[in-house]
């Protein structure tokens, strides 16, 4: 069975929205199709004291794509622009079917100083020798 033209290619066709990829921190974005999902899912903790549950939920940002778009392996590492913001990739799990789901963390803000850091605010630059 054609997997990738007859599944995933429709289900991009009609799931996919255009989201740029920078390979390897490229600076040249690659637009491509993705299914991009942010959904909550809810993960049980036990408390150690046995008292009660807690209930915990967490955003898993991931992206769905048909691997025939890229001309190389997507990677860790790897930067996707998906409505506006930027994202990093954290991991690429290939579904042996021609696509591949891609975990992803928020990096809009990844370059930014720490809290408290005067460094860049401060227009201070390492040494040559540092």
């Amino acid at each position: 069975m054609d997997w990738d033209r007859l599944v995933l290619g429709p289900c991009q066709a009609v799931f996919g929205e255009s989201v740029q990829w920078l390979q390897g921190g490229s600076s040249a974005a690659i637009t491509l199709t993705g299914i991009f999902d942010n959904g909550w899912k809810p993960m049980d903790v036990e408390i150690v004291d046995g008292i009660t549950p807690s209930h915990v939920v967490s955003a898993d940002a991931r992206l769905g794509v048909q691997l025939s778009q890229f001309a190389t392996q997507p990677a860790q590492g790897d930067i996707f622009i998906i409505r506006g913001s930027r994202w990093i990739v954290r991991e690429v799990m290939d579904d042996s079917h021609g696509g591949a789901d891609i975990l992803l963390n928020k990096a809009d803000k990844i370059n930014d100083p720490l809290p408290g850091s005067t460094a860049r605010q401060s227009g201070w630059s390492a040494p040559p020798d540092y």
